[in-house]
């Protein structure tokens, strides 16, 4: 058994794989095989993504959590113009279903992304990634970086950064394993909705509609594996995110309060190459929220690497 196997397995990782288990009979339901939405099985679990097809250049990406890949809905259109744009729910998040012996680990996640473009036949892409799933789409880049032409992040500092944000946002029993995973389902609702207070601006104008999608999905039978993956980040290492090489653009909102102690100019430690741009006065989502700018930005990069 593989290390993030088994330490999925020994850890707490194995509550979420179970309770999503029955939920996994939905996703007919949601989508599966009716051109919007397909699934695919990986050894992560079953995975839930949307492909725009074509011959153009390819761009995976994917919302963090508690967002699904409908909270994307717009960014996809704009995307589709110039790009194949495929979007999944990571594994333990919106409707993609954790494996039992998945442990949310670094190499097994951008296993699974590998997993899902040999799945669709691409053989190098663009990877637009943010938060957390940024970690993912690094190590993915360092592992296999002929598979990557750019790598777009958002909302990222170091690693020793987002161990920081653990510790500022994330309640202390969501990182005991068992006990975490127990409260994370019991709480989900009131982590969920709390989520969009904590990372966008008093104001926002789109808080109301992030919020009510991520509920939806969530009543929906979707998942939100929180304590899962901050469980497992604390066993990431900065050796697995070291010497990417490709074109990186980060951008970031200055106005998120989640990140109020994040330094984001401190991902240059791991990519020294990034360049980054701030979006001020947006919060945690720069591609939703600011979306005609990032989707103007990232084209531009692109173009111009």
């Amino acid at each position: 058994m593989a290390n993030g196997a088994l330490y999925g397995t020994l850890r707490g990782a194995w509550v979420d794989a179970l309770a999503a288990r029955p939920r996994q009979k939905s996703k007919r339901r949601r989508g599966a095989g009716s051109g919007q939405f397909r699934y695919f099985e990986s050894e992560a679990g079953w995975i839930r993504y949307y492909d725009s097809g074509g011959n153009k250049p390819p761009l995976m990406t994917a919302p963090d959590g508690p967002c699904a890949i409908e909270h994307y809905a717009e960014l996809i259109r704009d995307l589709s113009g110039q790009f194949r744009v495929i979007c999944l729910d990571m594994p333990g998040n919106g409707f993609s279903f954790p494996a039992i012996g998945y442990g949310f680990g670094l190499e097994q996640t951008s296993n699974m992304l590998l997993e899902l473009l040999d799945h669709l036949q691409v053989d190098r892409t663009i990877l637009a990634f943010t938060c957390a799933n940024s970690l993912f789409a690094i190590n993915l880049v360092q592992r296999f970086p002929q598979r990557v032409t750019h790598l777009v992040l958002a909302q990222i500092p170091s690693l020793a950064g987002m161990l920081d944000w653990k510790r500022y946002n994330i309640p202390r029993p969501l990182t005991v394993p068992v006990l975490g995973q127990c409260l994370g389902k019991l709480w989900k609702y009131k982590l969920a909705s709390g989520w969009f207070s904590l990372a966008l601006p008093r104001q926002s104008e789109f808080k109301p509609d992030l919020r009510q999608q991520a509920l939806a999905a969530l009543q929906g039978g979707g998942c939100f594996c929180l304590s899962s993956l901050v469980q497992a980040a604390s066993h990431y290492r900065e050796a697995q995110l070291l010497g990417v090489e490709c074109p990186v653009l980060m951008v970031y909102g200055d106005q998120d309060y989640s990140h109020r102690h994040s330094r984001f100019e401190s991902l240059r430690e791991t990519i020294p190459q990034a360049r980054l741009i701030a979006y001020p006065g947006c919060g945690h989502f720069p591609n939703l929220e600011r979306r005609e700018d990032y989707v103007r930005d990232l084209k531009g990069f692109v173009m111009e690497y």
